[in-house]
């Protein structure tokens, strides 16, 4: 109805993506952590816990693949970690491992499946009364 109106070079700014594909589509265009979070995304608004100048790891799963990291010598406090993912759906799980021996094991986060329609971006908050390490368990879905 409209198209009459719209010129060749007008309608070339126009691009158009189903729902699966917008995450995909929008990266090619804007960088990831531009995109706000409900488009698959990793920006939050009012975001004020992690800045540009904090350290992250950045870890690529493959399909069908399993993958461990390891948050090493952290001693008594409060350990904050947010975990964001883009793409496609993973199983995650994190522990915390005391460094004393004979020491429990405490279960930080319960594995759970992070889908397409989940929340892409989780945040964790575990007060430490020892010194040990947080161990994060990764599994791909596909």
């Amino acid at each position: 109805m409209i198209s009459p109106f719209l010129t060749h070079r007008t309608k070339s700014k126009f691009l158009f993506a189903c729902p699966t594909k917008t995450a995909e589509t929008l990266f090619k265009y804007i960088a990831p952590d531009k995109v706000p979070v409900q488009y698959g995304g990793l920006s939050k608004v009012g975001e004020q816990e992690f800045t540009t100048a904090d350290a992250a790891i950045e870890e690529i799963i493959r399909p069908t693949s399993k993958r461990t990291i390891k948050l090493p010598n952290i001693e008594a406090g409060t350990l904050v970690w947010e975990v964001r993912v883009v793409g496609w759906e993973v199983s995650y799980g994190a522990e915390f491992v005391p460094s004393v021996e004979g020491g429990y094991t405490w279960i930080v986060q319960k594995t759970r499946k992070i889908g397409g329609s989940d929340e892409r971006v989780l945040s964790c908050t575990f007060k430490i009364g020892e010194a040990g390490k947080v161990v994060q368990g990764w599994s791909s879905l596909l």
